[in-house]
């Protein structure tokens, strides 16, 4: 059966580096319309091409690059930010197009904060400071603290179950037309949503 999780292993990382591969074009997309694409969307796609990146080092068979210990920072400082800016926009209404690929900053906030998760309570011998990311799902049985792991994985389950029928409104006229394309922003919203809860449910499991 090492096949057959390899094989899935390789499905879900071709995923996720497409997610991530879209939010950078989403980017360049972004910096030819400076004045009519919010900077707090630019912040959100950003945070994709980091979580995306992740997940993919993560469920490939092959890792990725950089210790663990520099993956659970950059995640950490995540969950900071976004629990920061969720906090700040308690009670208000900010005008302006909110596309579904940008959730409020509590979502992302959890987002991060399972990334964190999972890097700190996988199963890793100590070598948090090994300069490659073993990747894979084999061996990381036995996830620390499945209290904290299960909400998060039901969360986002839940969250993609709502996301498939979701219909992201289109943006204002203006853009282009990567920034507002409604299907493509769901569809990876979705795919990060089912990624991060079936990883966490392959962990926990």
């Amino acid at each position: 059966m090492d096949w057959l999780r390899d094989s899935l292993g390789w499905v879900a990382t071709a995923a996720f580096v497409a997610v991530a591969s879209y939010c950078v074009a989403r980017l360049v997309a972004a910096a030819r319309t400076p004045k009519t694409y919010p900077g707090c969307h630019r912040a959100v796609d950003v945070a994709h091409v980091l979580m995306a990146v992740g997940m993919a080092a993560m469920v490939s068979p092959a890792g990725g690059p950089l210790p663990m210990a520099a993956w659970q920072t950059v995640f950490l400082l995540m969950t900071v930010w976004f629990t920061g800016s969720w906090w700040r926009s308690r009670g208000t209404t900010r005008a302006g197009w909110h596309g579904g690929w940008h959730g409020n900053g509590l979502h992302h906030a959890l987002a991060a904060a399972a990334m964190l998760y999972m890097l700190t309570a996988m199963p890793h011998g100590g070598h948090t400071g090994a300069p490659w990311l073993s990747g894979g799902l084999d061996g990381m049985a036995g996830m620390a603290l499945p209290v904290v792991g299960w909400p998060l994985a039901a969360y986002f389950l839940a969250s993609a179950v709502v996301l498939v029928r979701w219909r992201s409104p289109a943006g204002p006229a203006g853009l282009p037309a990567l920034l507002t394309a409604p299907a493509a922003m769901t569809a990876c919203q979705t795919t990060m949503a089912a990624g991060t809860g079936a990883m966490l449910v392959a962990m926990l499991a």
